[in-house]
C-alpha cells in the first residue's frame, strides 16, 4: 500500500519552513520514495513516479567548479538495472536478506517496485523507506523514491526533518548540478509543499528533494506528521509508465 504523505499543524508549518528558509543561504560552493513515479510534490508516495516540477528559481551560492553531477541511480542500483540486479544491489548497498524485500505493483502506471525499509539511512532524519521503481515497458530501474516520516515514522521530530532537509540541499547543491532550471527552496501551491532542491545532470536526469508539511484538518482530524521524499529520476519527462495511446 503507498506511503501518503502526512503532516502537523500549521503552526508547525511556519516554524519548520522559516528553519528551511533560514538555513537556504549558502556561503560558498554547493555540491550533491515511495513507488509512484511521481516526484511533484503534491502527491508523494513511495511508489508513484514523478513529472519534471515547475516553479523556475535563480539558486545562490551554487558551485560553478565542481566536477558535473551524474545522477546514475541510487548507491549501487543503476538506472536500467531488472528486478534481479536491484535486488543484489538492495542486498549489497543494506546488507538486507531477499525476504526483506517487497514488491508492490501500481495499478495505474504499471510499475513494479521494490521496497525496502532502512532505519538509519539519513542521521537524524529517523527510518526511511526506500523504492526502487521498474518500468512498464522495460522492467528496468528508472527510478528511485526515498521517504522519511510521514506514514514511515508517524513520531519524526519536525526540527530533526527539516534539519535533514537542509543537510541534503546543501550536499546537492555543491555535486556540480546543472544552474539551468535549479530549484532551491521553492514554495509550492499553498506553501505546505516546498521544493527544497531540484537539479539535473548533463543528460537531463534530475535529483529531487521536496518536503511536505500538510496543513491541521478543520475538524478534530489530528494533523499528519510531516514528510520528506528523494527522488533520483532517469527522464523525468518520459517515464516508462503506462499511457493509454491518443485516439482510444
Amino acid at each position: 500500500m503507498p506511503f501518503h504523505r502526512p503532516a502537523f499543524g500549521r503552526p508547525a508549518l511556519g516554524l519548520s519552513l522559516a528553519a528551511l528558509a533560514l538555513a537556504g543561504t549558502l556561503t560558498g560552493p554547493a555540491q550533491a520514495a515511495t513507488t509512484d513515479r511521481n516526484p511533484a510534490p503534491a502527491a508523494q508516495t513511495a511508489t508513484g513516479t514523478a513529472p519534471g516540477t515547475a516553479p523556475a528559481a535563480a539558486p545562490t551560492g551554487a558551485a560553478e567548479t565542481a566536477p558535473a553531477a551524474k545522477v546514475t541511480g541510487f548507491r549501487s542500483a543503476r538506472f536500467g538495472m531488472t528486478g534481479d540486479e536491484v535486488a543484489k544491489a538492495i542486498t549489497k548497498d543494506f546488507k538486507i536478506e531477499g525476504k526483506d524485500i517487497r514488491r508492490e505493483t501500481n495499478a495505474t502506471e504499471r510499475t513494479t517496485s521494490l521496497i525496502v525499509k532502512v532505519d538509519d539511512l539519513q542521521t537524524g532524519a529517523g527510518p526511511a523507506v526506500v523504492a526502487y521503481i521498474l518500468g512498464h515497458s522495460t522492467q528496468k530501474l528508472f527510478q528511485v523514491n526515498i521517504l522519511w516520516g510521514g506514514a514511515v515514522n508517524p513520531k519524526v521530530d519536525p526540527n530533526a526533518l527539516v534539519g535533514a532537509a537542509n543537510a541534503l540541499r546543501n550536499y546537492f547543491v555543491a555535486q556540480g548540478y546543472r544552474q539551468e532550471g535549479m530549484l532551491l527552496n521553492a514554495p509550492v501551491g499553498d506553501g505546505s509543499q516546498v521544493v527544497v532542491f531540484r537539479g539535473t545532470d548533463s543528460q537531463g536526469r534530475m535529483s529531487l528533494l521536496t518536503l511536505a508539511v500538510p496543513p491541521k484538518p478543520s475538524d478534530d482530524t489530528p494533523a499528519l506528521p510531516p514528510s520528506l521524499q528523494l527522488s533520483y529520476i532517469e527522464k523525468p519527462n518520459e517515464p516508462d509508465v503506462f499511457k493509454i495511446e491518443k485516439g482510444f
